[in-house]
């Protein structure tokens, strides 16, 4: 009883919590308006609607994404009211924002809109352009209606020199990518949605700069791809300045489930399937050679990814981050990957994190095919084969409420006598938990994405 009370109360802070952040989002639209010349505007989209309707208020809405997307202008929002949209083409956003004026896609405070997606499309949702934000929206794939044995024939016939199909490769939303060769975007966030059973990758972003993802519950992403995806992923981002702070943020997110069944086309076989990969920022995108390209820091903190058939959280031929107060278990069930680890990478710090590895896995990796200065300190390991052990580490059952890989059960708060509690450097650590309690508590940080009550 008290495990289920305390995960109730979880369940409730967090609640709690977003209503609060959608009442600041408001608040701050607000004051943005009152200290600006613009005339912002506001346009509704429900299923209901009408894409001959003006959007201007709840009763005269449009119906599509599609829609809204030609209308919005720096300072708009777009609010999806409560419903299922069904998506059978991609939505390219077209119109980018302004530094003090982004353009919103957001759910309407209180509404639950939810996104079908289906059809021969590569990405639901693609962003090549800057000063964008999607708040609270729930995309779902198709991956209850593709069966292992048709991804594997589409896979063979690629190989054979056939075109790929996106039935099989749907990915959720896409910031930039391959074939953008101008205009690469910048600060976009991708803030409190839902994405789930894509058969590509989840949220992801491809010669891209300040991006954030923060608050989002991704799962179930990656199973039919030939491209190797993930959850979440950073790949070649690009330097649109020349700051050496933290430039992109994957923060408070929750990922579960994501894996590849598929051999990835280009090495032709199973790789990749992560919780969260920061991909190769050593160097520009197709580049095979060179170091030390991009200059900003990425940080990692507060994010729980467990039973991924990937790494739980993965560093590959990256340089400048911080992967700092995350919580990784049971990942590495397709691939064998650690739960959290860093390779072939530089500037790499690895701090106060929770890896409870699945049985037989591996807990963290040492720092392979070259690279340097990658350091782990004060985390806490347990179940697994231990590569690293860094200053402070420790070997310990981390006492989580309630371990399992089912979402309705697993709780990875801390048990009062916990010895992750009062363990995580002081040095480096984030600010506030995943649920926004300010830290320290105690004398010291806790280990892992909680911060003990």
């Amino acid at each position: 009883m008290k495990i289920k009370l305390l995960t109730i109360n979880a369940m409730l802070f967090c609640l709690i919590i977003a209503s609060c952040q959608k009442i600041d989002f408001e608040k701050q639209r607000v004051a943005d308006k009152n200290t600006s010349t613009a005339n912002f505007k506001t346009y509704y989209v429900s299923p209901s609607g009408d894409d001959s309707n003006t959007g201007l208020s709840q009763n005269t809405p449009f119906k599509t994404f599609a829609k809204v997307v030609t209308v919005t202008q720096p300072g708009d929002i777009a609010y999806f009211m409560t419903g299922n949209y069904s998506m059978s083409k991609y939505v390219i956003i077209p119109t980018a924002g302004l530094p003090d004026k982004y353009i919103t896609y957001a759910a309407l405070p209180g509404a639950k809109p939810k996104f079908f997606i289906a059809g021969d499309i590569f990405s639901a949702i693609t962003i090549n352009v800057s000063y964008i934000k999607i708040d609270g929206l729930e995309f779902q794939g198709n991956n209850q209606n593709i069966a292992y044995s048709d991804a594997l024939a589409a896979y063979n016939a690629v190989k054979a020199g056939g075109a790929a199909n996106g039935f099989f490769n749907t990915g959720a939303i896409s910031i930039g990518g391959p074939r953008n060769t101008s205009n690469f975007p910048h600060h976009v966030e991708i803030r409190n949605c839902t994405v789930h059973d894509f058969p590509g990758g989840g949220i992801g972003a491809i010669q891209a700069d300040y991006i954030t993802f923060e608050g989002n519950t991704v799962y179930n992403n990656a199973w039919y791809t030939i491209y190797g995806g993930s959850g979440m992923s950073i790949l070649t981002p690009f330097n649109s300045d020349n700051s050496t702070g933290y430039k992109n943020i994957i923060r408070n997110n929750t990922c579960y489930g994501n894996k590849t069944t598929i051999p990835w086309i280009q090495l032709d076989r199973l790789s990749d399937g992560n919780g969260i990969i920061i991909d190769v920022n050593n160097r520009t995108y197709g580049a095979t050679t060179g170091t030390g390209y991009y200059t900003g820091r990425t940080l990692v903190e507060n994010n729980i990814s467990y039973n991924n058939g990937g790494s739980g959280i993965h560093a590959f031929d990256a340089q400048h981050v911080d992967i700092i107060n995350n919580t990784a278990f049971s990942n590495g069930q397709v691939v064998g990957y650690a739960d959290i680890y860093a390779s072939y990478a530089t500037d790499v710090k690895i701090m106060n994190n929770i890896m409870y590895s699945r049985n037989g896995g591996k807990v963290n990796e040492i720092n392979k095919y070259g690279g340097a200065n990658v350091i782990y300190a004060n985390n806490v390991y347990f179940n697994g084969t231990v590569n690293v052990m860094g200053t402070n580490d420790k070997v310990a059952d981390p006492k989580f409420i309630s371990l399992s890989i089912d979402p309705a059960i697993a709780n990875f708060q801390l048990q009062s006598s916990s010895p992750a509690v009062n363990s995580g450097s002081s040095t480096l650590f984030s600010a506030k938990d995943i649920l926004g309690v300010n830290r320290p508590k105690g004398a010291a940080p806790d280990c892992g994405a909680y911060e003990s009550f």
